[in-house]
């Protein structure tokens, strides 16, 4: 945490998200909260402020892991392959690739008050048939 209070992501910040927009950020230090969070934080491991906007924390979550997880896995991503409700086959790889780009899309539109900013159907599918291949 940086000295507001403020919980810093290199994922977030490359693309150009403001700290202060993070889903976990939206009050700092000075707010009378901070001591119930923080107590929050070291029971839970998380504060409600995630809860807050829910939506917006998990696509942050699956947006800097699915990022992360395709820099330092030791895994083949070409070799395994999953099969769409379409019947295309496509690499674990590619289907990464597809659930980054996007939650990156929902994350950079940041609509939090419209629902405009869903990651297309198409991805969430993706999301679903990949989760169970996202170890190494």
């Amino acid at each position: 945490m940086n000295k507001k209070g403020l919980q810093r992501c290199k994922y977030l910040d490359k693309l150009g998200i403001p700290i202060e927009e993070y889903g976990t950020n939206f009050c700092n230090k000075k707010d009378k909260r901070w001591k119930r969070w923080m107590k929050q934080r070291k029971k839970y491991g998380f504060d409600d402020r995630e809860t807050w906007n829910l939506d917006q924390s998990f696509y942050e979550w699956i947006y800097t892991r699915f990022t992360m997880y395709k820099k330092v896995t030791n895994a083949d991503l070409s070799r395994n392959t999953i099969k769409l409700n379409n019947g295309e086959e496509i690499s674990l790889g590619e289907a990464i690739d597809i659930v980054i780009k996007g939650f990156k899309k929902s994350l950079l539109e940041n609509d939090w008050i419209s629902d405009n900013n869903d990651p297309p159907h198409e991805v969430w599918e993706v999301l679903e048939k990949v989760m169970p291949h996202m170890w190494w």
